[in-house]
């Protein structure tokens, strides 16, 4: 433990740590606030859900309310949003489905409370359109009165098109959740002969989005994107999906990995979590959710601008200058490909965290500060070594992470 590191802050996050570890998890819980982590370990302790698809499961989710409400602004003409597509990899019996499920409870009851407004309005609507174009100006109405549009955060089972257009009826962004991933790779080649992979690749950049498809009637622009992706598979769907040379075009580099060490069922415990656990959790989510997406004068969107403060610069320039030397050593195409999209991610992992912070009351959203990028080093750390197992794993060297070590 280094001098910095003798304080109450740093002592309690190495207390957190190693309880991480001791429970079978490498993944570096003390990159969140206490009140997060402390939803891991009771979720862990009392339902058994793996701390890392819990936690990565939460990451998602909040990094799915922050959507372009925030973004970093690195460099001129260089803004980063916090889009992340994540996989949650493990055996049948794993327990995936449940963690990620309750990481997006709260995003599932928005969405309900939000289609139980838009069917109301989409009744009225219709009963509009019903009456002549004489009949709307003497009630009121305009002549052409504009279709309602469904607010929400979560699609699933969907068609390129059908994504397109949510995205854009939804500028603060919206994300794609699927309990099984492979029905979300397996539409890749279902209809337009992997073109929708193409597009999920533009996607990830958060830029521009334009389709105009000869049979689509409603052309579509998107001036600024968001859209994440999250779901579960199992290793061998995943082997079997990306072996050869479909791992090739880069897509497989975009999806960041949850990979608990040790994989075994765990057995059930007796004792009951405590329900203030959960309400803890919808409390901090409905933060989130109530951060508004602003827009100029002009109807761009206009999000909150954080940059990073100097000592944080400072090392996050200093890392990419580390992480720069050893991808340059690197002989393997596939692994540089591997390290060159966590130059993309610290920055993202570095919003996602700041905010989690502020809205913990452990930090404000001024500046990205140190203690951030500090963790966000970690959370890198963490995706890389998983990252490498999926690698591994596709060439046929079956090894966890601390096999390998």
């Amino acid at each position: 433990m280094g001098e910095s590191r003798i304080i109450p802050s740093g002592i309690i996050n190495d207390a957190v740590s190693m309880i991480g570890k001791m429970n079978d998890s490498s993944f570096p819980i003390d990159v969140f606030p206490n009140k997060i982590r402390n939803i891991i370990l009771n979720m862990y302790e009392y339902l058994a859900f793996p701390i890392d698809y819990t936690a990565c499961s939460m990451m998602t989710a909040i990094s799915t309310c922050i959507g372009n409400t925030h973004i970093l602004h690195f460099k001129t003409g260089w803004d980063i949003k916090c889009i992340i597509y994540m996989a949650l990899v493990g055996r049948p019996g794993a327990n995936k489905s449940h963690p990620l499920k309750t990481a997006f409870e709260p995003l599932f009851r928005f969405d309900k409370e939000q289609k139980e407004i838009y069917n109301e309005e989409y009744r009225k609507y219709e009963s509009i359109m019903s009456l002549s174009k004489k009949e709307r100006l003497e009630q009121g109405f305009d002549m052409f009165s504009r279709e309602p549009v469904r607010t929400r955060f979560l699609v699933s089972d969907i068609t390129q098109e059908a994504m397109a257009k949510s995205i854009s009826e939804n500028p603060r962004g919206i994300c794609l959740y699927m309990d099984e991933l492979q029905g979300w790779i397996n539409n890749f080649t279902r209809y337009n002969k992997g073109s929708e992979e193409q597009f999920y690749i533009s996607l990830f950049n958060g830029y521009m989005y334009i389709s105009d498809r000869k049979m689509n009637t409603n052309n579509i622009m998107i001036d600024s994107p968001f859209s994440n992706v999250i779901g579960t598979i199992q290793p061998e769907i995943l082997i079997d999906t990306f072996k050869g040379s479909k791992s090739n075009n880069g897509f497989l580099d975009r999806i960041l990995f949850a990979i608990p060490e040790i994989q075994d069922k765990l057995y059930w415990k007796d004792d009951d979590i405590d329900m203030s656990h959960f309400n803890e959790w919808n409390s901090i989510m409905q933060s989130f959710i109530r951060m508004k997406i602003e827009h100029d004068e002009h109807g761009n969107i206009n999000p909150t601008r954080l940059e990073y403060e100097p000592g944080a610069r400072r090392k996050i320039m200093e890392w990419q200058h580390q992480w720069a030397d050893m991808l340059n050593m690197e002989e393997s195409d596939k692994r540089r490909s591997i390290y060159s999209k966590f130059e993309t991610y610290i920055h993202r992992f570095c919003l996602i965290i700041q905010l989690c912070k502020w809205v913990c009351n452990e930090g404000d959203k001024n500046c990205i500060d140190l203690d951030s990028v500090l963790k966000s080093i970690r959370l890198v750390s963490y995706f890389k070594n998983t990252a490498l197992q999926i690698c591994s794993m596709i060439e046929g060297v079956m090894l966890t992470a601390k096999q390998t070590e």
